[in-house]
């Protein structure tokens, strides 16, 4: 994390400090309950809440708006214009001073997963960190960096985006040497319209990479193809991955507990990861190319991908009973959606249901999107569907399949199935809040 003097970090803003100027400071927070004496506390400013209000219980330096008056006479601190921009503009000066490889990953699902190969693979070797949780916006990515420790050698930063302009912003804050698309998708299509719409706003990744730098991206996503020819290349390359591409898996997926195996075009040896699904599978190839690329062993790689951890709600399969439950709870697009179902059909097991929520973010064709939902499901051989949530209806019309109103009902009719052979998918949109019904299921193992 960043450790230097209220001083130094004025300077690097360019701003002035007051009071005990020489007070060492390690790490940020903006959140008040996690400062400590040397923590530099950030008072953002929210619609409901103005973080200067809680500088008066404090014993840790602070940022403060100038706006803000009186100025706090009790703690250090750094007169700024704008705390959020200081945040940001303090994350890029300080990135500034260390010597690591930035690369970025972006895309509309797979982009969490990725990045946790990424460190897995890379942490073997190198003084590796990452981005923490769901950190990828214009408040998370200025924190992560500001996690960095002076001696990183790889920083690996998710990059999300709602609108337009948005990965050019975060851009401006951590220009990255390598960068990753993985998908483009129906996510945010309420925003932006359509998938080429997407694909120009992800392809900014690309647009503010440096000289001499490599994007790795998903070749069946053609849109992101289509854009690219629209770009100035310079000295940047774009290399594809994926089914049809020379960066590719050769062999079917051997599914074996909560891991996989299977062999990909740019490896001798057989891949095992710690993940599950086709589409797992498609996110190792550009963190297995670009390790490569960047002298990265190969075992190293390999033994990265097979004990990797990943982030939790990414289909994550743990056993309840006699029953293996599938979270993927974290988000859900028609694509992701489709992807899960695939890898729930993949779980040998003798029974296979998916537990669905809302899509969200969908535009106009939300209610068929989530109708054809419905019909893959059943396309796929799933031997049952519960669905719950308003826009779900149309997936359990489709399917034939049920709805409930609450996730309590959900629970109720899945806690038979904890003790039978089967297979339960649980997924829906984070707003959604359909981990209730994993974590619901979990408390069946102790009783």
């Amino acid at each position: 994390m960043i450790k230097k003097t209220v001083k130094e970090i004025a300077d690097l803003l360019h701003t002035q400090a007051f009071g005990n100027i020489e007070q060492d400071i390690e790490g940020v927070q903006t959140d008040s309950r996690n400062v400590t004496e040397k923590t530099l506390f950030i008072p953002l400013i929210g619609q409901r809440v103005d973080g200067h209000s809680f500088v008066k219980d404090m014993k840790c330096a602070t940022l403060w708006q100038k706006d803000h008056v009186p100025y706090p006479e009790h703690v250090p601190y750094i007169l700024v214009d704008d705390t959020t921009q200081a945040l940001q503009a303090l994350a890029k000066a300080y990135l500034d001073t260390l010597s690591c490889k930035i690369i970025a990953v972006t895309g509309s699902n797979g982009k969490t997963s990725c990045k946790d190969m990424l460190c897995a693979i890379f942490s073997q070797e190198k003084k590796t960190q990452k981005t923490q949780g769901n950190h990828n916006n214009e408040i998370g990515l200025p924190l992560t960096i500001l996690e960095f420790d002076e001696d990183i050698e790889i920083g690996i930063l998710e990059m999300g985006m709602e609108n337009k302009g948005e990965i050019d912003f975060l851009c401006s804050i951590a220009q990255p040497d390598y960068a990753i698309i993985t998908t483009i998708g129906s996510a945010h299509m309420e925003n932006l319209g359509g998938k080429l719409q997407i694909a120009q706003a992800k392809c900014e990744i690309f647009e503010n990479m440096k000289d001499n730098g490599t994007l790795y991206y998903n070749v069946q996503s053609p849109e992101i193809e289509e854009v690219l020819k629209t770009l100035s290349f310079g000295n940047k390359k774009a290399i594809p991955f994926g089914k049809g591409s020379d960066i590719c898996v050769t062999s079917d997926l051997i599914v074996e507990g909560d891991s996989m195996k299977f062999t990909c075009s740019i490896l001798d040896e057989q891949v095992t990861v710690h993940a599950l699904g086709a589409h797992q599978a498609d996110n190792a190839l550009p963190c297995i190319a670009l390790a490569k690329q960047l002298g990265i062993q190969d075992q190293s790689i390999l033994k990265g991908l097979k004990e990797m951890e990943m982030t939790k709600m990414r289909t994550q399969l743990c056993k309840v009973k006699n029953c293996q439950i599938l979270d993927d709870s974290y988000k859900s697009n028609p694509e992701s959606c489709k992807a899960a179902i695939d890898t729930l059909m993949s779980i040998p097991s003798k029974r296979h249901i998916a537990v669905l929520s809302d899509m969200l973010d969908l535009g106009p064709n939300e209610q068929q999107l989530h109708y054809e939902i419905g019909l893959y499901a059943k396309e796929k051989g799933i031997d049952e569907l519960i669905c719950t949530g308003p826009l779900s209806k149309f997936s359990a019309e489709a399917y034939n399949g049920q709805w409930f109103e609450t996730k309590e009902e959900c629970v109720n009719i899945l806690k038979p199935y904890i003790y039978q052979d089967c297979a339960i998918l649980v997924k829906g949109s984070r707003a959604m809040a359909m981990d209730k019904i994993v974590s619901a299921l979990k408390e069946e193992e102790v009783k």
